[in-house]
């Protein structure tokens, strides 16, 4: 049980909390404390004890103050400090609703998010819920972790496995003899290699025999039978004449095919026919000699073929391909040695050279005998020379090719592919149990295996925490809809579950409103849509946030123990939730170990003082003043809140909020309000019977030192505005001035405010 605060340093707006006297906590303690002087940081301090956390008492170190921050409770018989930025252990026993504890369970501003649907879900479950809630997610994050140094020891594995998974990898046995087993199968996949290319190897290739080209000299010989010589002697004189040798029989011929009629084609002369030289040209240069022409045409095209450069080229590219040939079956088999194919290539280019000379001889004097008797017989000479030299060529290659099939056959009945396998497969044994394959599969194998063992127990403790759930959440329900009625709520919720989008575990309920499910929406959610943000007011979200709150203490198995600290629990609710929340935080306080409610608005405090045993109760309160900063004193809750200023406060807030009252019954009471506040707030500085005009005084006598200086001009205009409407009746019997009711409002508002009561 917290029993006294001795100083809270340097955060927030208390420089230094410590009063003289220091007042004692009791189990039922009311802290009275104006907005804006420190509930909230109190509820921060608090909240840093009870999570361990120092950053949410760091987070509101007083600003430029030099000093660390610092925190002595008195607490269970012994002094707890928060120093040198750390507490020396956590107060799990602390329940604390406030602010905070909606921001994080209930909404955000308007909307329901992620993070409040999964810290609501913790609240939910409760505190054996939250326990394995949290093992759950402490064994995501192991998992998580040891995935991130999993992945990359398992890569490590797999590549020395080549199409192993690790785990078969890891499981390969021992073989003391791979290595002599490894060096057999690389001998005999070595042979099979070469089988492979025996079987796909060519053979080799013949080469074409030359053949001396039929009728050639027949053809080089040929002339025109039935020629008279003396038509020959004139057609020899006409192209001498005109000294036509080259060519000129050919442009005879080629002109005679255009004389067919009696006129000359080329002048137009008529009569040709009676012209002895014309009759010549047609004797000489008819069908015969166009035939005889074209044998020698085509005698040059065979003498190409057979001789000419394509013929070379091709020769020599036969022999280059089996030469190659020749080199690769040379390692595996004994074969003839081949005789070059040269000087048949040589042979074939002479020939084709001197017999292109003489039909082009023929071709420019067809109707002359061209007769080399000498050189024909030279000719083909040479050609029977290359002949027999391509037969013995030929005579090898057929030779060398029987061998090579029987080669073939006999290196045709390996497996290579199988011999493969097996050299691979003993590799990987090699490489996994070498030092390098036995420290990699020893990290996978360790890691594997708590890996195997986080999902385990992840899986164990998920089913027990849906277990769990099952048995809480629909009670769970059922009481915060019970709270929802006795708070007379209007609205209840629904269909409260749980779910574990991205592994984290997370609630949803919807609302229920005049029997219609109103789901909560989010930011994303369209405007006009039905949903938390627009269904649920201000007063309403407090009510359900306390009603969450509530539910999870009725349920707690340790509430005996449990510190619970209420932070103006009661905002934006009506009369009746404002009561009912008194009794709520009552029977509280009769289970708990210790109540801590802090509020703004004495008349609520003395409520829930009235209710407690005299001996069970303190009340305090939060005095700050701007020199000083917020100190921590006693307060007298019975002086503070005497009945009839609780009644006429009461008036001006329905007067706030609805325009309820008689303007003149109304004006005067902002003198009482104000009057009963400032006495009881500030008991060291006015005295039990000074009114506004006394307490504006004494508070200008006191300068900027007097902590309520920064509110007496406002002090000031209120005593003016009311001057004339608390004496009674003018003894002249003058009315009194006329009220404006947007005016009284105005002031109402700057009262409620000063007397820290302003809704929120």
């Amino acid at each position: 049980m917290l029993q006294r605060i001795i100083s809270i340093a340097n955060v927030g707006r208390f420089r230094n909390s410590a009063s003289t006297p220091n007042p004692a906590f009791a189990r039922q303690t009311l802290v009275f404390a104006p907005n804006g002087y420190g509930k909230t940081t109190l509820c921060a301090v608090f909240r840093s004890l009870e999570r361990g956390e120092p950053q949410q008492l760091l987070a509101r170190r007083t600003l430029g103050a030099q000093a660390p921050a610092t925190v002595n409770f008195f607490w269970n018989g012994a002094q707890r400090q928060f120093q040198n930025g750390t507490w020396p252990n956590a107060e799990p026993g602390l329940a604390i609703f406030d602010g905070t504890f909606v921001t994080e369970n209930v909404h955000s501003g308007d909307v329901v998010d992620v993070a409040n649907r999964r810290n609501l879900y913790r609240v939910i479950v409760g505190r054996d819920g939250v326990d394995l809630a949290a093992r759950e997610a402490a064994l995501a994050d192991a998992g998580r972790t040891i995935q991130g140094q999993l992945t990359p020891a398992e890569k490590a594995v797999t590549d020395m496995a080549a199409g192993l998974t690790a785990r078969a990898f890891y499981a390969l046995p021992v073989d003391a003899d791979v290595e002599t087993k490894l060096t057999t199968e690389r001998a005999v996949f070595e042979a099979l290699k070469e089988s492979a290319a025996i079987r796909d190897r060519a053979q080799l290739a013949t080469a074409n025999d030359p053949v001396w080209p039929a009728n050639l000299e027949a053809i080089l010989s040929g002339t025109l039978e039935g020629i008279g010589a003396e038509a020959e002697e004139h057609i020899a004189r006409h192209i001498v004449q005109h000294g036509m040798e080259q060519g000129g029989q050919a442009w005879l011929a080629r002109g005679v095919q255009y004389a067919e009629q009696d006129d000359c084609p080329f002048c137009g002369r008529d009569g040709l026919a009676a012209l002895d030289l014309v009759q010549a040209f047609r004797a000489i240069f008819g069908r015969a000699y166009r035939d005889l022409r074209q044998n020698v045409t085509e005698l040059a095209s065979t003498v190409d073929v057979a001789f000419g450069p394509t013929a070379v080229s091709a020769l020599r590219t036969l022999e280059a391909r089996n030469s190659a040939t020749f080199e690769f079956w040379g390692r595996h088999c004994a074969l003839p040695a081949l005789t070059a194919l040269e000087p048949v290539a040589l042979a074939l280019n002479t020939v084709h050279v001197r017999l292109r000379a003489l039909i082009n001889t023929k071709a420019g004097r067809l109707l002359d005998e061209v007769v080399e008797i000498a050189e024909s017989e030279a000719l083909r000479v040479i050609v029977a020379t290359a002949a027999q030299d391509v037969a013995s060529y030929n005579a090898a290659v057929t030779t060398s090719n029987e061998v090579i099939v029987a080669t073939k056959a006999a290196t045709a009945g390996g497996d290579l592919g199988a011999v493969q396998n097996r050299i691979a497969g003993l590799e990987r044994i090699a490489r996994r149990h070498s030092p390098e394959g036995i420290a990699r599969c020893a990290d996978w194998q360790a890691l594997d295996t708590e890996k195997r063992r986080i999902t385990r127990d992840k899986a164990a403790v998920r089913t027990e925490l849906e277990t769990h759930c099952d048995q809480v959440v629909q009670p769970y329900e059922d009481r915060i809809n019970r709270f929802l009625g006795l708070f007379n709520a209007g609205f209840s919720i629904s269909r409260v579950g749980h779910a574990y989008p991205g592994g984290l575990a997370t609630s949803s309920y919807v609302l229920r409103i005049s029997n219609v499910e109103v789901p909560l929406g989010d930011g994303r959610t369209p405007e006009g849509e039905p949903c938390f943000k627009n269904t649920l007011s201000a007063g309403d979200r407090t009510t359900l946030a306390l009603a969450f709150f509530l539910a999870d203490l009725e349920r707690d198995p340790d509430i005996a123990n449990r510190i619970v600290v209420f932070d103006d629990p009661f905002n934006s609710q009506d009369a009746f939730r404002r009561r009912q929340t008194i009794y709520e935080i009552m029977a509280v306080a009769r289970r708990g170990a210790q109540i801590i409610v802090l509020s703004h608005d004495p008349v609520f405090l003395k409520a829930l003082w009235q209710k407690c045993l005299p001996a069970d109760r303190a009340a305090i309160q939060v005095n700050y003043h701007p020199s000083s900063g917020s100190k921590i004193m006693g307060f007298d809750l019975d002086s503070a809140c005497q009945g009839r200023a609780a009644a006429e406060l009461d008036a001006l807030l329905a007067f706030r909020a609805n325009g309820a009252g008689d303007l003149r019954e109304i004006i005067k009471k902002l003198r009482i309000v104000l009057e009963t506040h400032y006495r009881c707030t500030f008991t060291g500085y006015f005295g039990p019977n000074d009114n506004l005009g006394e307490i504006i005084r004494k508070t200008r006598e006191g300068g900027d030192q007097h902590p309520a200086a920064t509110q007496v001009d406002e002090l000031d205009r209120i005593n003016d505005y009311t001057a004339d409407y608390h004496h009674g009746e003018d003894a002249r019997g003058e009315q009194e001035p006329f009220l404006d009711r947007d005016e009284l409002t105005g002031f109402v508002n700057q009262t409620i405010r000063l007397a820290n009561a302003m809704p929120a």
